[in-house]
Formats: C-alpha cells, sequence, structure tokens
C-alpha cells in the first residue's frame, strides 16, 4: 500500500483560510479544552481589561496594590498558607434573567519572617492596599564603609588604575 499524505499546497491551515487566523483558533480550541474557556475569544479580548497587581518594596514593608474595581469589600478574601499570601475576589451579578461572574486571583510569597498578623489591609475605590511589614531581623542592614583616618596616607593606585585615568 503506498498511503502518500495529501498536501495542501504546503500550507496548514484548510484550503482558503488564513493560515495565521488558523493557527489563532486552534490555539484557542486548545486553551478552552484544557481551562474552561478561561481565555476569552480575540474579539473580546480587545473590551477586557487585565487589571494591575503591584507589589513595590523598601526597607520596612512590602506594599501589595491590587486593582479590583467593582467588587465589594465582602467578596474579597485575603488568606495566608505555608507563607503565601492569596488574594480572591468574586463578583455575581444578576441582570434582566442572565448571571455572570467575575473573578479574581492571584498569590505570593510573603518576605521570610513576615507575621501574617500584622498584614494591614484596606479596599478604597476598587484597589485593595496590603502593607506587609518586615521583621527587624529580615530588613536589610547598611554596611557603613570606613575611609582612611585623617592624617594617613592612602595606597598609592596602581599603574593600570593610572593608565585608566588618562
Amino acid at each position: 500500500m503506498n498511503l502518500v499524505p495529501k498536501r495542501n499546497r504546503g500550507d496548514l491551515s484548510p484550503r482558503g483560510e488564513n493560515s495565521l487566523e488558523w493557527l489563532r483558533r486552534e490555539f484557542n480550541s486548545l486553551f478552552d479544552r484544557m481551562w474552561g474557556g478561561f481565555f476569552p475569544p480575540s474579539e473580546e479580548m480587545a473590551n477586557q481589561r487585565f487589571w494591575d497587581f503591584d507589589v513595590q518594596e523598601n526597607d520596612k514593608e512590602v506594599v501589595v496594590r491590587a486593582e479590583m474595581p467593582g467588587f465589594d469589600e465582602k467578596e474579597l478574601d485575603l488568606q495566608v498558607a505555608d507563607n503565601v499570601l492569596t488574594i480572591k475576589g468574586e463578583h455575581q451579578e444578576k441582570q434582566d434573567g442572565h448571571e455572570s461572574t467575575r473573578r479574581f486571583q492571584r498569590s505570593m510569597t510573603l518576605p521570610p519572617g513576615a507575621d501574617p498578623e500584622k498584614i494591614q489591609a484596606s479596599y478604597h475605590n476598587g484597589v485593595l492596599e496590603l502593607h506587609i511589614p518586615r521583621p527587624e531581623e529580615a530588613r536589610p542592614k547598611r554596611i557603613p564603609i570606613q575611609g582612611a583616618p585623617s592624617g594617613q596616607q592612602t595606597a598609592e593606585p596602581t599603574k593600570e588604575a593610572k593608565q585608566a585615568k588618562k
């Protein structure tokens, strides 16, 4: 038996269809099968906005800001398990006989030694803000640099250092 695969003019897509469009649809279909429609079709994607999730650190604390517009404070859930902070939000809306649900979930590892009891959370104008204090022992330590005592001669620069200055 001579079985020869049918070639379609070198294209991967069915006849008369744009290859990239076909590939995009195939990937969307794959994601839909794997994650139950987590990724909206590209036509809807243009109208979707992925909310910001920002983490800033300084010596004393870590500040997390999560944009969560349209959620009520009671629809938010903050949990810490195994040093991982998880922020969840779920909003259900019923309108004209239709029901829709919006969900938000992000997780992050807390800084070493962070005490979940000391985390402060506030929600205002659709922005959740968390202040996670760093324990004293986990804060960065500055090491002072001592110069030569006054009146003492510093070492002569090396020949390479003198040439680099020129």
